[in-house]
């Protein structure tokens, strides 16, 4: 009963995503999307400045290999308990590849890689990663005329949600 009390007390608030565009970094093309609780977030150009300089760090350090679409998403989520900082990449086709960081509201700009705790994506992230894989299969996957990386690269989710 505990888990179902706890449930209970939570209000579920819609919340802010945009669509920022996409970057290149050395070989890999990435979509930036940030989800706010409201719209003027003090910082946040600081913050994904931080967050896509943590991107491409982490993105540059991999090795290439043979599955490689060199194609991949971050999600900025400024929350409740922090800034929550993920990377998704595009592998073998269909295959998602996640990095997760976060970083404390009192220093929102410093990323700590939480990957090793398991942290999955909340479901702000989800509606992101939802809009991302029916991008993909749309432009690159199931594309009669062949993957269109640039239609791709130019789709992005603005809702309130």
């Amino acid at each position: 009963m505990q888990t179902i009390d706890r449930l209970a007390a939570y209000t579920y608030r819609p919340r802010i995503i945009s669509f920022l565009g996409a970057r290149t970094s050395g070989r890999w093309s990435v979509k930036i999307h940030v989800i706010t609780i409201v719209r003027d977030v003090p910082g946040l150009v600081d913050i994904v400045e931080a967050g896509w300089s943590k991107s491409a760090s982490v993105l540059r350090d991999l090795p290439e290999t043979d599955v490689d679409t060199n194609i991949g998403f971050i999600t900025l989520h400024v929350g409740l308990a922090g800034v929550w900082l993920l990377i998704d990449r595009w592998e073998d086709g269909d295959i998602l590849r996640h990095h997760h960081f976060k970083a404390s509201l009192d220093d929102p700009t410093r990323f700590l890689d939480v990957s090793s705790d398991h942290y999955g994506p909340c479901v702000w992230e989800l509606a992101v990663q939802a809009h991302e894989r029916q991008a993909w299969i749309a432009d690159v996957l199931a594309n009669k005329s062949g993957p269109n990386i640039v239609s791709y690269l130019q789709k992005g989710l603005n809702a309130e949600l």
